[in-house]
């Protein structure tokens, strides 16, 4: 053969194959994108859970300490319809959880009708009333309003001062400070507190062996709970529920908050 032959030859088999290349790269585009697609997945997954593509934990709406506000101008007097409301809230709880009342998360809610506080599945509504006695003197009527919201029963103990355990201080003008504690008297009664039936229970401060608050002196109250249970649960003491503050002045006027800073001191 020639050597224009030779070259014919291979101009015609270079011709013939050209067509076919681009053809074969379009083939192999989605086997590579395929096998691409692995990798890219893998790489996803291996993330750190603390990189900025990780989603954020949702906050706990459940903290201790947290005050929520509801403007509501509908509330009734005994709470009844804020428990209604919160009742899908408590079956979202995991039943396989017990019910402990040592740690357990207090929320707090302020209302038109005044402070809601909310201690496992029972709603408690405070009200105080200050007077001035007879001598000079001041004194609270203390009004709590119990009542389930998770269908359950709980109960109250009420020893013979009544189911609030109350101690505080009393500061004079001059800066003097004077504490004083409760004492638990007596076999304490168990008060049940269902769902839509709330409970009133009432109590007066000062009770037997507490200091009197006289003019010109400001009355801090620590309140708390001598003890609740629900079902057969074990019962526990709630030491933290509310606190209350009265200048012993004309007119009196106690006015009721969720617990402070100084608690205790």
């Amino acid at each position: 053969m020639t050597r224009s032959h030779r070259w014919y030859g291979l101009l015609a088999w270079l011709a013939s194959c050209a067509p076919n290349a681009p053809a074969q790269h379009a083939a192999a585009g989605p086997a590579a994108t395929e096998a691409a697609a692995p990798a890219e997945s893998g790489a996803g997954s291996a993330t750190p859970s603390g990189s900025a593509s990780a989603p954020a934990p949702a906050p706990s709406s459940n903290e201790a300490g947290e005050i929520e506000l509801d403007s509501s101008d509908d509330l009734d007097a005994d709470i009844a319809a804020l428990s209604k409301a919160t009742a899908s809230g408590a079956e979202r709880k995991p039943e396989s959880k017990p019910s402990e009342f040592a740690g357990r998360d207090i929320v707090y809610r302020v209302t038109p009708q005044g402070l809601v506080i909310e201690v496992g599945g029972i709603h408690l509504r405070p009200e105080a009333k200050a007077v001035k006695e007879a001598g000079g003197t001041y004194a609270v009527q203390l009004v709590l309003t119990a009542e389930s919201f998770d269908e359950r029963q709980y109960w109250l103990a009420k020893p013979a001062g009544g189911p609030l355990a109350v101690a505080g201080k009393i500061e004079a003008a001059a800066g003097k400070k004077q504490r004083f504690t409760d004492q638990k008297r007596g076999e304490a009664e168990q008060e049940v507190v269902r769902a839509g039936e709330p409970r009133k229970f009432k109590q007066r401060w000062p009770g037997k062996g507490q200091p009197k608050l006289r003019s010109g002196q400001t009355l801090t109250l620590e309140i708390g709970l001598w003890g609740v249970h629900a079902d057969s649960e074990q019962e526990r003491a709630v030491k933290r529920l509310f606190e209350l503050k009265l200048v012993g002045a004309d007119p009196p006027q106690a006015v009721i908050s969720p617990p402070t800073l100084d608690w205790g001191s």
